[in-house]
């Protein structure tokens, strides 16, 4: 059987799939982790067929039950070399920009999956921030403030993909 974190990181994946999918984006997974977990790439119509329009957005996923929420935030402490590398990418102008997203699990893993004749649920939401700031010298963690507003949606992430369309991003 499968640990807790690899069930939570392959809902994630499902999680982040179906929005991909909602939103009309080509997903894709990286086979090897170098700090980058997958983007989303633009699918366009030129003539008669479908092609990626060359604007992407990059992601780091994580899966948790350890967040907390108040009235307007969600609250995690992420990995500080996470932090840094999603720092320094966004630092660098012309690369492409790298948001995080976390999904945010119960604390009752048996909570996570719920299937019904009639549908299936995944419990929980995955929330998105591009950080900014400074590099932390903390030893183990970053404590980060995600508004409850920027949930990742299939509207949402067509509106990220547009901030790199217009160079916002």
């Amino acid at each position: 059987m499968l640990t807790d974190q690899h069930i939570s990181e392959a809902l994630s994946r499902a999680y982040v799939r179906a929005i991909a999918g909602r939103a009309g984006l080509n997903l894709a997974i990286r086979e090897y982790d170098y700090g980058v977990d997958g983007s989303f790439d633009e699918v366009v119509v030129r003539q008669n067929r479908r092609v990626e329009s060359g604007f992407a957005l990059s992601f780091q996923l994580k899966a948790s039950t350890q967040w907390q929420i108040d009235n307007t935030q969600v609250v995690y402490d992420l990995e500080v070399k996470t932090y840094n590398d999603l720092i320094l990418r966004r630092s660098m102008r012309a690369a492409t920009p790298c948001i995080l997203i976390l999904l945010a699990l119960p604390s009752d893993s048996m909570e996570w999956l719920i299937c019904e004749e009639t549908q299936l649920r995944l419990q929980g939401t995955c929330y998105w921030e591009y950080l900014s700031g400074s590099f932390s010298e903390n030893r183990q963690s970053v404590r980060i403030r995600i508004p409850r507003s920027q949930r990742l949606t299939p509207e949402s992430l067509l509106t990220l993909i547009e901030n790199v369309k217009t160079g916002e991003w």
